[in-house]
């Protein structure tokens, strides 16, 4: 693993811990984090499509995450909807690592309906979604920093750190709306 990389690891993990337990605390920023991640994430997918330059390699999927960050910080029950069903979907993706059509779209339509139920009960869905977020990172980083079997490290990884950040905000945010 190269510099860039253990940077990146770290700071990813940070961001997840960060996230994990302090995310509706401060969801505006939060939603600014996983918009950004959400427009990096995507545009990094269509980059080996529409360039093969290095330099926009780089500066596109940046690009995408800052223009969805600031969209993101300004929409909030919308963000809440997509933050949890991009959420949601992601993770059984890469969980249970999909690859047919039909089950990456049973996990878009799962993530759907939870990004539809998570808009009628904001606080606990943003709970559950920014501990939820802030799990993946640290799980996904995790498991490729140490270069461990994605299976069943992603999962544990994954379940216990959601668990943690979940229970912990649930228990600090109790007066915040």
């Amino acid at each position: 693993m190269d510099w860039i990389q253990q940077y990146e690891t770290i700071l990813a993990i940070a961001i997840g811990v960060f996230l994990c337990l302090f995310g509706y605390r401060i969801k505006k920023v939060a939603f600014i984090v996983i918009w950004f991640i959400i427009g990096y994430y995507l545009m990094s997918l269509a980059v080996p499509h529409l360039t093969t330059d290095p330099i926009w390699s780089q500066i596109l999927p940046i690009g995408a995450g800052l223009i969805l960050g600031v969209l993101g910080f300004s929409i909030e029950k919308f963000c809440i909807f997509a933050v949890a069903t991009f959420t949601v979907a992601t993770t059984l993706i890469e969980t249970f690592q999909l690859h047919e059509i039909l089950f990456i779209a049973l996990a878009i339509g799962a993530g759907v309906i939870v990004g539809c139920i998570a808009t009628a009960l904001i606080k606990p869905f943003g709970i559950i979604t920014t501990a939820l977020s802030g799990a993946k990172l640290i799980a996904k980083y995790t498991v490729s920093g140490l270069a461990l079997q994605h299976e069943p490290y992603f999962l544990i990884i994954l379940i216990a750190c959601f668990t943690i950040g979940a229970i912990f905000q649930l228990k600090t945010c109790r007066h915040i709306e």
